[in-house]
């Protein structure tokens, strides 16, 4: 029967693990996912649990066939479980009137979604609550030791929980989506319940017939203080489990998969103490004696896992994000805490019994604790430890509290006993966790951890220049200077690079606002889905025609620290009057409020980030389109540089099968922009088209970004809706039920292949002219001379792509003679307009160096000053700044400023290094001396499309 039984309670745990993550997914679509709606979910779990934990703890003994109720409860589980998958969406169709009532009030909205999340998770946590006190009371009936029973169905239970955690997010979820992992869950639920009455009908016949509960061992001493250690343990497991994954996040990117790993690691640690507690006390009976000592020991543990992480292999930092270094790392700082957290719930547990005397009601009481401490611990530590605290003191604050699970104990009459060995111990762990907490090394995380997380930006002379340990996240800010001066900034949050003002990142951002602002002029009102470094936002601000703009974004610290980017900080987006902030999930905003804007743009963090997949779904666009005026634009994220290729097919697809007229942008690099519109968009004159380059506040900003006329913005153009329709036959689009389509692998060789293969100007150019959307947008003379821009554009992609062509003198040659784009050229030198700017500065306070020289040569040879661009490359070179190409680029000036001689002697005696730049002085040579050879390129493009 144990067997049976053990294997029934691991299907539990494995099925209740799949349904608590089908429920958070569910309830995101419905409340967001803000750190509010989280809560608002755990907390309404939680209280379930608790609830079923209370009834067993109040019946008690009444419960007289404990396996039959519980197949019965197990089929409820099951049953209402996947109901709650089911009718979840549905029943959030229906709730959003309410919702869109409560929207002017955040707390009435939230507490609204209290109230759906708790009466639908109600009746399965309640019933989950009441399964682990009947099935031990089954257990002991057989004589087994409550100790032992308890310990190890509470082991197997969790152990349970690991395989659903792991299985759901890398099998289930992937292959048959939520509502299909919702059936399987519901199929173990029914597994176990018919083993359970398999047994219960054996027990019946009499081969297995109940016994009463074994005589209470005499042991003085009250419950209160038992009950009290148990609900501290609970919420100190809790508490430390959100400053865990808080902290990993310095090292480990935080997808829906690295949670459910260490989530899986957790579990594993407390099962397998589970287990051993329950096989000590089978061995002997006394030794919950030890619980003190085991106390202490947690509290040393978290003290001495913590000090000593070290995320280096070998020496070299790695940042991780597939399952194997999420457990690599989970298991050296969670594992042995979370092991003797379950030797101490199972310890507890075996004591309390001493002191209520009946195993359901014992085992009742001790789970509702535990829970009731893990329901009060998550939000202590993320609303107030964390972003009170901040990391080196919630840990600490945890010991102290493990400190205080030992002296409950104490008090409880758990004292070590006459054996000198338990005694000497309890002494000895407790005069080195005394030592611990009196040395504990405040400022490691921010001394050590923070700067060691950061460390793989060193190479770009960056520097921290803000910090703070929030609600939601471990923010810094770094700052990349030249001369002095900041030429950008980076956001990093846990440990990763969300967002950068430097010059591609700024393309890309603010062709958000230009694209839909070019094609849709008469735009009056704004929302901006994530707000980042605020670039996208800025570029809203700066459009004057606006007249209301509103961004959303769940993480008010964010928010806050941005205005240090801005110079002078009245310059915020966030200081606009026509700027209204709503700290919430943006689907949430959307499916609540009752606006509607003539243009919806968006940057949510990366679609593989834990919880944004809803930001990427059909239903999510379709929610976006229903918010659009008549005429409305989207214009959206494609970071297909974090995507693979199915994923990025699959994120078009859904976009596109909302978005009729939907068309994909090349903003920079492999960051892409989607658009689409609700109606379509009309044919445009080429004055409408041009008209931000005619604002003088708005041009200059275009100019700086390479975009120096409506040419260049459709340069960027890669495929309309039918070209799209072609590259993603055969994907499924990306729906609620499925976010496994977005896979969790990252873009490979091939897939980036494909990406630049897509985005190649001799393979765009071609659907450029041929697409029908574009004839219908762009008049005939803007179209036939915005096709002679793509070759620009493919040198636009070299820098952005970060590659150094062996053309790339001649490429350049071709920039300064056939266009007259000033960006461009400084790119293409290693110079960017934000140096320049601080280069100028410094050159008329008196400054003089190398460097300085470099980038103004850089600046005139952008300028076609060719005369001064030779003589400051000169000054460059002589000084020792050769590694850049300044001899290279002085010989060029000299060419084209007509000293062909002297341009030519200079490179006789120059002898590079590098292939690129012997590369170049092969061209330079023969252009200077064969002047009919002049743009001649060797090409070394990929092949178009054929």
């Amino acid at each position: 029967m144990n067997p049976i039984l053990c294997a029934a309670f691991f299907l539990s745990g494995a099925a209740a693990l799949l349904f608590e993550t089908l429920w958070f997914r569910h309830a995101g679509l419905v409340l967001g996912n803000s750190i509010w709606a989280s809560s608002t979910v755990l907390a309404s779990f939680m209280a379930g649990l608790a609830l079923g934990n209370a009834v067993a703890a109040r019946l008690g003994t009444r419960l007289r066939r404990p396996l039959l109720l519980y197949a019965i409860l197990e089929t409820v589980v099951g049953v209402s479980g996947a109901g709650v998958v089911f009718l979840l969406p549905i029943l959030g169709v229906w709730y959003k009137p309410l919702l869109t009532f409560f929207a002017e009030n955040a707390r009435a909205t939230h507490v609204a979604g209290l109230a759906l999340a708790a009466v639908l998770m109600l009746v399965p946590t309640t019933a989950m609550g009441l399964t682990l006190p009947l099935v031990t009371r089954a257990l002991t009936a057989q004589r087994v030791a409550f100790g032992r029973a308890l310990g190890r169905l509470y082991g197997w239970n969790t152990l349970g929980g690991v395989a659903g955690a792991l299985g759901g997010e890398l099998l289930l979820v992937p292959a048959l989506g939520l509502r299909g992992t919702a059936l399987v869950a519901m199929s173990c639920n029914l597994v176990a319940a018919v083993a359970a009455l398999r047994l219960a009908r054996r027990a019946e016949e009499g081969s297995d017939a109940l016994v009463p509960s074994p005589p209470i061992d005499p042991a003085p001493g009250r419950a209160w203080p038992l009950l009290a250690a148990t609900l501290l343990a609970g919420a100190c497991l809790l508490s430390l489990e959100v400053v865990w994954f808080r902290f990993l996040q310095l090292f480990l990117f935080g997808s829906q998969l690295v949670f459910a790993a260490m989530l899986a690691v957790v579990l594993l640690g407390i099962g397998l103490g589970g287990l051993a507690a329950g096989r000590i006390l089978a061995w002997r009976d006394d030794a919950w004696r030890w619980l003190p000592a085991v106390s202490v020991v947690a509290g040393l543990t978290t003290l001495f896992t913590y000090v000593a992480f070290d995320p280096r292999a070998g020496g070299r930092l790695y940042h991780g994000s597939d399952a194997a270094t999420t457990l690599l790392f989970s298991l050296r700082l969670m594992v042995p805490t979370s092991f003797l957290s379950g030797m101490v719930f199972t310890f507890l547990g075996r004591l309390l019994r001493f002191r209520v005397g009946d195993d359901i009601a014992t085992t009742g009481l001790a789970t509702l604790a535990n829970t009731l401490g893990a329901m009060a611990g998550a939000p202590l530590a993320g609303f107030v430890l964390l972003p009170w605290l901040g990391v080196d003191r919630a840990f600490f604050s945890v010991i102290i509290g493990y400190g205080a699970v030992a002296i409950l104990s104490l008090i409880g009459g758990c004292w070590p006993g006459p054996t000198r060995l338990r005694r000497g111990s309890l002494v000895g762990v407790s005069l080195l966790y005394l030592a611990g907490v009196v040395l504990f090394p405040f400022g490691l995380m921010r001394n050590h951890f923070v700067r060691l997380s950061l460390s793989s930006y060193d190479g770009d002379g960056s520097r921290v220049v803000a910090y703070r340990e929030g609600l939601l996240e471990t923010i810094s800010y770094l700052r990349t200077d030249w001369g002095g001066h900041p030429v950008s900034y980076r956001l990093i949050t846990n440990g990763y690079s969300m967002s950068s003002t430097s010059l591609s990142a700024q393309r890309y951002m603010r062709l958000f606002v230009y694209l839909a602002l070019a094609l849709r002029p008469e735009s009056r009102s704004a929302l901006l889905i994530s707000y980042g470094v605020g670039s996208t936002a800025k570029a809203l601000s700066d459009a004057r025609q606006l007249r209301s703009i509103d961004v959303v974004d769940v993480s008010p610290d964010i928010l806050n620290l941005s205005n240090q980017l801005f110079d002078p900080p009245e310059s915020s987006p966030l200081r606009d009057r026509r700027t209204r902030v709503h700290i919430e999930d943006g689907r949430f905003f959307l499916a609540t409020s009752r606006d509607r804007f003539d243009l919806i743009t968006g940057e949510p963090p990366p679609p593989l980030a834990a919880g944004i997949v809803n930001l990427y779904t059909r239903e999510y666009f379709q929610l976006v389109h229903s918010r659009l005026t008549p005429g409305g634009m989207v214009t959206y994220w494609l970071p297909v540089h974090s995507l693979d290729l199915a994923a990025s097919r699959a994120v078009v697809g859904a976009f596109c099968s909302v978005f009729s007229d939907c068309v994909l942008w090349n903003g920079s690099g492999r960051d892409w922009v989607l658009t689409g519109s609700r109606g379509g968009i009309p044919g445009r004159s080429e004055e409408e088209l041009a008209r931000q380059w005619q604002d003088p506040v708005v041009a200059p900003t275009l100019s700086r970004l390479g975009l120096d006329g409506p040419e260049q913005l459709g340069a960027i153009f890669i495929a309309d809706a039918a070209q799209l329709a072609e590259w993603t036959a055969g994907v499924r689009a990306l729906d609620d039920d499925h976010p496994g389509r977005l896979s969790i692998r990252h873009a490979g060789t091939e897939d980036v292949a494909e990406y630049l293969r897509l985005k190649d100007c001799r393979n765009t150019e071609p659907r450029f002219m041929r697409s029908d959307w574009v004839r219908r947008v762009w008049p005939e003379e803007l179209r036939l001379r915005t096709s002679r821009a793509f070759p620009l554009q493919c040198a636009f992609d070299d820098q952005s792509d970060g590659r150094r062509k062996p053309d790339r003198l001649a490429q350049l040659h071709e920039v300064l003679e056939g266009s007259s784009l000033r960006t461009l050229v400084l790119l293409m030198v290693d110079s960017d307009p934000a140096i320049v700017q601080i280069a100028r500065a410094a050159s008329d306070a008196g400054e003089r160096h190398p460097e300085l020289a470099y980038h103004l040569g850089a600046a005139a040879l952008a300028e076609r000053r060719y005369d001064e661009a030779a003589l400051r490359f000169g000054q460059a070179a002589k000084g020792g700044v050769i590694e850049m190409g300044s001899p290279l680029y002085r010989a060029l000036a000299l060419g084209l400023a007509g000293n062909r001689d002297t341009a030519q002697n200079d490179l006789e005696t120059y002898a590079p290094a590098e292939p690129w730049l012997q590369a170049g002085r092969a061209w330079l040579l023969e252009w200077l001396r064969a002047p009919e050879a002049r743009g001649k390129v060797a090409s070394t493009r990929t092949a178009p499309e054929r």
